[in-house]
């Protein structure tokens, strides 16, 4: 055992929430976890970002039939010695099988960390536990796990007091980043020698979170910029000759490139917390009613109008609407609404409705009066007979994409690795715990939507400079901060 690294076994009785502690703190929603006695017949060693190691050990088997053979640890000059000569005697006895195996990590130099079950009263059992774990010498801390609804919490605080260096509650299946760390800094305390150690892997476990803040941060822009200026295109006579169909076309390949991309990204925000059993919204076409370019989610995410014209102002409104004078009476087969112009102009003429895709139209376009065709708008403007769909410019889309990766992040930070449930991220869901806990865009300080707003711009125009999008990245950054501080309400994250 590496003794520069702070190592501690996790031990308790059977099914008192061992590996579900191990797995919330070393952030690894893999560990193995039974239902049935015994299921942990062996030390599985985990580390946490080579500051912490700790092992996972069986359960007690016969805490009561060793103890006598362990009493002489109290007088002894090398308590630890009595244990390795425990080992030794019995390593080929079944009866004593767990003991052997959970004493090893011990006798190594490990501390302890006792996890006990806070809805289970306390038994003989369990004093014989705490009383041999005492007689280790080792640094010890208590940890009260609650997995049912009777409470016999004071009892056992009562007797652990007795016996460890200090006694926490935690809470494996809901423990969100503070809890884990609050956790860490308790085990820092209860040994003199190994704090400075601990203090230090602590303030580095803490550097580790602000970086990964930075990375979700660069996520999520990268998103926003590729979904924002995403443009597909059909380039043929044939894709003019058929210029309705392949309008539909072009907007279905749209929608599922968008969505996938934006898919990818709440994955990548996913793993970058390391769990294993969440899955993003899935991106297929026949999810589109209920996902990125559904009704429900235009009317659910966002900015309201008023928040998209004060961010936006309304200089383009009078633009937008000029546009959609231009192609009346020119029906292209599917709607030629421009409601998703830049700026507030779509805010002003849409509000939370969501915008048609527009198919833009070939300047040299045959099928149009020359005199219109040349007064089509130059952003609408593809060289050639190209027909395209995008960039998809309405003022909303922007805050939608926002609101939905904030939501993802959200949920896995606030959800414990120790959960075993598969579980597909519902952003209505958590839409309505961020709108609780006042953390959608919605909420945001007008300064703060005026600023993304600037930037939303210079990426629709595709004129965003490297300082520009890390400017964007450090708002982002520090709203990721913000969410990681506040617990939202348990029953809409589960």
């Amino acid at each position: 055992m590496n003794t520069d690294t702070p190592t501690f076994a996790i031990v308790g009785a059977v099914n008192h929430g061992k590996s579900s502690v191990v797995s919330t703190l070393s952030e690894d929603d893999k560990v193995r976890i039974s239902a049935m006695p015994g299921e942990t017949v062996e030390c599985q060693r985990f580390e946490l970002l080579d500051l912490f190691v700790f092992y996972d050990t069986p359960g007690f088997q016969n805490a009561l039939e060793a103890l006598p053979e362990l009493t002489s640890a109290a007088q002894a000059r090398d308590p630890l010695a009595v244990f390795r000569e425990f080992i030794a005697r019995h390593k080929a006895q079944p009866e004593f099988e767990a003991e052997c195996v959970l004493f090893r990590p011990i006798v190594e130099g490990a501390g302890v960390v006792y996890v006990v079950d806070g809805s289970e009263p306390l038994l003989e059992i369990h004093t014989a536990e705490m009383e041999i774990l005492r007689l280790t010498g080792q640094p010890r801390l208590a940890i009260i796990n609650r997995t049912g609804a009777d409470d016999h919490m004071l009892d056992w605080k009562r007797r652990l007091g007795l016996h460890f260096n200090a006694v926490r509650e935690f809470n494996a299946h809901h423990a969100n980043f503070a809890d884990r760390l609050e956790l860490l800094e308790t085990l820092a305390g209860i040994d003199q020698s190994w704090k400075p150690k601990l203090n230090r892997a602590v303030a580095i476990f803490r550097e580790e979170w602000e970086k990964r803040m930075s990375e979700c941060a660069e996520i999520i822009v990268e998103m926003l910029i590729d979904c924002m200026t995403h443009r597909e295109t059909a380039g043929t006579e044939e894709s003019v000759a058929r210029k309705e169909a392949v309008g539909e076309e072009l907007k279905a390949r749209f929608m599922k490139t968008v969505s996938a991309r934006e898919s990818r990204a709440h994955q990548a925000i996913i793993q970058l917390f390391g769990h294993s059993r969440v899955r993003a919204e899935e991106a297929h076409p026949q999810l589109f009613d209920s996902g990125l370019f559904s009704e429900e989610t235009w009317q659910a995410f966002g900015l309201d109008s008023n928040q998209l014209i004060l961010a936006s102002g309304i200089a383009s409104a009078g633009a937008a609407v000029g546009v959609e004078l231009l192609f009346a009476g020119h029906a292209l087969g599917i709607p030629t609404l421009i409601s998703g112009a830049v700026g507030a102009g779509g805010a002003w003429l849409t509000g939370k409705q969501r915008p048609e895709l527009t198919l833009h139209l070939p300047r040299e376009a045959t099928w149009l009066p020359k005199n219109l065709a040349t007064l089509l708008p130059g952003k609408l403007r593809v060289g050639g007979r190209a027909l395209s769909v995008g960039p998809y410019t309405a003022a909303n889309f922007p805050w939608i994409l926002l609101d939905r990766a904030l939501g993802t992040f959200a949920y896995v930070i606030h959800r414990a690795h120790a959960r075993r449930d598969e579980a597909t991220i519902q952003s209505a869901r958590m839409k309505v715990a961020m709108d609780a806990a006042g953390l959608t865009s919605s909420r945001w300080e007008s300064p703060q939507r005026k600023e993304c707003e600037k930037l939303f711009s210079l990426i629709r125009q595709g004129k965003i400079t490297s300082q520009e999008r890390i400017e964007l990245r450090e708002i982002l950054r520090k709203r990721l901060l913000e969410i990681s501080a506040i617990k939202l309400d348990r029953g809409l994250v589960d």
